[in-house]
């Protein structure tokens, strides 16, 4: 199979910004969902209600985990054959992985089933608003909705291999977006639970066939199917999967771990404080998030390509303006940080300046590493990162515990800021081996003030698809 012919038009800045544009588009979709479906839930469903629904909506997101990181690091190998021309091991790649994700996804959804019907998670979780009836028949939708999403995972995949994943981001928001409207909707017009997990399922499947028609369109040879699906494909990208769960379980200690030991040692008001100035803080980590995903494809394709001054290049500035936007996020949170926290909070919870002011700033030492991790994900060599930063999170946990007893909330952000720091010089450290980058040049690129536009390669500079 030939190589995608490149669009002389279509120059790396242009793909990057629409993706950083796609990208940026997930966090507002996010925001808008948590800001709008309360009051409207509660209004229309009364806070038992939405309660029960809470409880149960949040069951089978553990779900979602099922696919044991396939689908990302086959996008990442999708990506780089792609790049040297290899569609057929693309290919490979695609039906090997969707044909794993497929069979696992049956088993598990059948199993979840089986267990909605057969044991009393009503009388488990103290439901009162629902029947047991139908608490079965909502967790059973909303799992099947969980494991429809995952193949969503592998449709990205198609996406991005040839350089579209601004496309196929764009349209994954906006069936996010679809389907929160279209659950919402049904909440006014009186719709139950079951109303709307139906709603959500319904709009999935019809998200995710559009964006396979669209996909497919893109690119007539990804097709699904057996024929090419082969177990030592399976083996190969298993080390690299297994590796990427990693990251999904130290984000979750570093969340919700570290909310627990505040629970425990300081109880549930400064758990509060905590977690409302975490989110306000986090919105600098967006910036972060948007510039990693938008980068990440592009730098596959240069592995796949070995075109290592473009991935040295792309790699510096990406951080570079990851540490600018970060520290521009940072001051305007600084000066207007508190009448926003206080507004939002009406009052209600008392402000903590240092607490706030050392959370500000792990977002900034974040800055440093979180960036620089796309270099060892994008070409599956991120196994030993993914193992620090789960074994740096669960650290934090006990040093979080034993600093929030002799400094209150300020221990458990002192915490965190130490994982942040250590991952900071392991990861950079191993982005620049990978990429056989000087560190002076690598720094000195880095505090410099970015110029715009901060990408100056042309159309020559495009890499191959």
């Amino acid at each position: 199979m030939e190589a995608a012919a490149v669009h002389p038009s279509e120059t790396v800045r242009k793909r990057l910004l629409r993706g950083f544009g796609a990208s940026a588009m997930g966090p507002v979709v996010t925001a808008l969902v948590q800001v709008i479906s309360v009051p409207v839930f509660l209004r229309f469903w009364g806070a038992h209600l939405y309660g029960e629904w809470m409880v149960l909506s949040a069951i089978p997101t553990y779900l979602s985990l099922s696919d044991m990181g396939f689908g990302s690091v086959a996008g990442n190998d999708m990506t780089m054959r792609v790049a040297r021309g290899d569609r057929a091991g693309a290919l490979e790649s695609f039906q090997s992985t969707w044909v794993l994700v497929t069979l696992t996804s049956l088993a598990v959804g059948l199993v979840v089933c089986a267990g909605v019907w057969w044991l009393p998670l009503g009388s488990w979780f103290h439901l009162s608003m629902m029947s047991p009836r139908e608490v079965g028949i909502v967790l059973a939708l909303l799992s099947i909705y969980a494991l429809v999403a995952l193949q969503a995972t592998l449709i990205l995949a198609g996406f991005r291999c040839e350089g579209n994943y601004p496309a196929g981001v764009l349209g994954a928001n906006i069936v996010r977006l679809t389907e929160w409207t279209a659950a919402t909707v049904a909440v006014i017009f009186g719709a139950r639970p079951v109303g709307v997990a139906a709603t959500y399922l319904a709009v999935r499947l019809c998200g995710n066939l559009a964006l396979n028609v669209i996909m497919r369109k893109k690119s007539p040879w990804l097709c699904y199917g057996t024929r090419h699906a082969d177990r030592a494909c399976i083996r190969r990208l298993a080390a690299p999967a297994c590796a990427f769960m990693a990251f999904p379980a130290g984000n979750a200690l570093s969340i919700q771990g570290m909310l627990i030991v505040v629970g425990i040692v300081l109880g549930p008001v400064a758990v509060t404080a905590f977690s409302t100035l975490r989110t306000l803080t986090r919105f600098a980590f967006q910036i972060l998030e948007a510039i990693k995903n938008a980068i990440w494809p592009e730098l596959s394709a240069a592995f796949g390509a070995e075109n290592w001054e473009f991935a040295r290049r792309l790699h510096r500035r990406a951080c570079q303006a990851a540490l600018w936007l970060c520290l521009a996020a940072v001051g305007f949170l600084l000066v207007a940080g508190p009448r926003i926290y206080i507004a939002w909070t009406h009052g209600r919870v008392p402000l903590d300046l240092t607490l706030f002011r050392l959370l500000l700033v792990v977002v900034v030492v974040n800055s440093f590493w979180y960036t620089s991790s796309s270099v060892a994900i994008a070409c599956n060599g991120h196994q030993r990162i993914a193992i620090a930063y789960l074994l740096g999170t669960s650290a934090s946990i006990g040093i979080g515990y034993v600093l929030t007893q002799r400094l209150g909330l300020t221990g458990a952000a002192v915490a965190l800021l130490a994982v942040d720091a250590v991952m900071s010089w392991y990861v950079l450290r191993n982005s620049l081996t990978i990429l056989s980058d000087s560190a002076s040049g690598f720094f000195r690129n880095l505090v410099a003030l970015p110029k715009l536009p901060w990408l100056l390669w042309n159309s020559s500079r495009v890499v191959s698809r």
